[in-house]
């Protein structure tokens, strides 16, 4: 006779309440991943700014004013920015994205007959629109970031204390990595930002010189692209190309040629000036980041996930495990 095996399970009180609490931690960073979103924007922005505001207590600035004027300079030059190319850039990206079905029709060997092509690109004007109607709500947004990391600012020289009260020893170990984090991302959200406009104000230029329309939204295109480094500047390149080709060969090829000028300005003297401070990433880790980003949370997701991949490496380089617990701690 067969004797059935019993499998008992024991379950504590203490177990019970970790799974509860868990799921229920789970569900509230759900519910709140837009809030959660926001405040890592703003910590972005402490972390870039925090250094120049240090920089200027030296000289016995005060700290709250320097805070302000720093995020309303750079609050004032992103409206006046937005607000000035509002217009044109919504205009000539609408013209574009309607005129793109025929500029690839003249540009490829493949004829598109059944208007099943156009059909794809008829409601986009419509869609640019409504991100135009957006944008009020974008920019009262961003002021509530930019008023968030301005208290975060003013706390900073307070975070070493604020650590040590809730971790005890530990938190002077954390406050180091908390060091390290500003470095390193406020250093590439910096040079980010920095490359992002050289990269479009010198491609608009250059377009602007060899007469192809729609400078702007290839600018903006070429400049948005750089987040992704090695393949993005490639992939701006095509549709500028597109777009030469349209008007005539010799504009096709004078395109390319921009293109390559600004690519070779960007790889050998921009980001070596730029990102000198920066530990760079390495391309296939950059874009399954930016991947796995994009399919969670659409396009803000997949900027965000680039600093989050760095201060995922700047932690883990503090992670032991433990010999006692085989538990890994932060040391």
């Amino acid at each position: 006779m067969i004797k059935q095996k019993h499998i008992i399970f024991d379950f504590s009180t203490g177990s019970i309440f970790w799974v509860l609490f868990s799921l229920a931690a789970i569900f509230i960073v759900m519910k709140l991943s837009n809030v959660i979103i926001l405040l890592f924007i703003a910590v972005l922005i402490t972390l870039a700014v925090c250094p120049l505001v240090d920089h200027l207590e030296k000289y016995r600035i005060n700290r709250a004013l320097s805070s302000m004027v720093i995020l309303l300079a750079v609050f004032g030059t992103i409206i006046f920015s937005v607000v000035s190319l509002a217009s044109p850039l919504l205009d000539q990206t609408q013209l574009f994205l309607i005129k793109l079905p025929t500029i690839i029709d003249t540009v490829s060997p493949i004829k598109f007959t059944d208007g099943s092509f156009n059909a794809q690109f008829a409601t986009v004007p419509g869609k640019v629109l409504t991100f135009a109607l957006d944008t009020f709500s974008a920019f009262i947004t961003a002021f509530t970031v930019i008023v968030v990391s301005y208290y975060m600012i003013q706390d900073m020289h307070n975070l070493e204390n604020y650590l040590k009260f809730w971790f005890g020893e530990k938190g002077h170990r954390y406050h180091i990595i908390a060091e390290k984090l500003e470095v390193q991302i406020g250093y590439w959200v910096r040079g980010e930002l920095l490359l992002m406009l050289l990269v479009g104000l010198l491609s608009y230029i250059g377009y602007l010189i060899i007469g192809i329309p729609f400078a702007i939204p290839l600018a903006l295109i070429a400049g948005m692209l750089e987040l992704i480094p090695n393949i993005g500047p490639t992939i701006a390149t095509v549709p500028a190309v597109l777009v030469g080709l349209s008007v005539s060969p010799t504009h096709g090829l004078a395109a390319l040629v921009v293109s390559i000028i600004v690519q070779q300005l960007e790889n050998n003297l921009i980001v070596p000036k730029v990102m000198q401070q920066v530990a760079g990433l390495n391309p296939i880790i950059t874009i399954v980041a930016i991947m796995i980003g994009f399919q969670l949370g659409g396009p803000l997701l997949a900027v965000l996930a680039l600093p989050t991949v760095l201060s995922a490496r700047v932690i883990l380089g503090h992670v032991r495990l433990n010999k006692d617990t085989t538990i890994p701690e932060i040391d």
